[in-house]
C-alpha cells in the first residue's frame, strides 16, 4: 500500500504543480507516447487508456499549440499518423524541469535524487509491461485487419 499511496499523493502534487505550466499531465503523457515514433489515434487511445473522443480533443489541442503534426499514413492513405514536432519535444523538456523543480521544492533535491535511483528498476519494468501490452494489441489489430480482407 505504501507504493500505491505514494504514487497517488505524488500524482496529486504534480497535478497541482502542472497548473502553473504550459501543458497538462494528459498532454505530456500523449507527447511521451509519441516520442518513440508516429502513432494513429486509435493506437494512442489504447496505449494511454483514453477514450477515442477524448483523444481527438487532446490531439486537436496539441496540434493547435504546434507540438504535433498529422500526416498521411504511408501504409494506409485513409489513415492519419500523429507525430511529435521538435516544439513538442522542447515543451516536454520544459514541463519535466518544472515538475522536477516542484518535487525538489517539496521533498528536497537529495531525496528526489535518491528516489530517482530506486525508481529505475520499477520504471524499466513498467515500460516493459506497457510495451508488451501494446505489442499484443497491435498483433490483434493486424489479425482483425487480415480477417476483414
Amino acid at each position: 500500500m505504501k507504493l500505491l499511496r505514494t504514487v497517488l499523493y505524488l500524482h496529486h502534487k504534480l497535478e497541482r504543480a502542472s497548473r502553473n505550466c504550459e501543458m497538462s499531465i494528459s498532454q505530456y503523457r500523449m507527447l511521451y507516447f509519441l516520442k518513440n515514433g508516429p502513432r494513429r489515434a486509435a493506437e494512442l487511445a489504447m496505449e494511454s487508456s483514453i477514450r477515442k473522443p477524448s483523444i481527438t480533443s487532446l490531439i486537436n489541442t496539441l496540434e493547435s499549440r504546434g507540438w504535433i503534426s498529422r500526416d498521411e499514413d504511408p501504409e494506409d492513405r485513409r489513415a492519419i499518423c500523429i507525430q511529435i514536432k521538435s516544439e513538442g519535444t522542447q515543451a516536454m523538456k520544459r514541463f519535466e524541469k518544472d515538475l522536477q523543480r516542484a518535487l525538489q521544492e517539496f521533498l528536497g533535491p537529495e531525496v528526489v535524487a535518491e528516489a530517482d535511483e530506486y525508481m529505475g528498476t520499477l520504471y524499466a519494468l513498467w515500460n516493459e509491461k506497457r510495451r508488451s501490452r501494446f505489442d499484443d494489441w497491435m498483433q490483434h489489430q493486424d489479425r482483425e485487419k487480415r480477417l476483414r480482407r
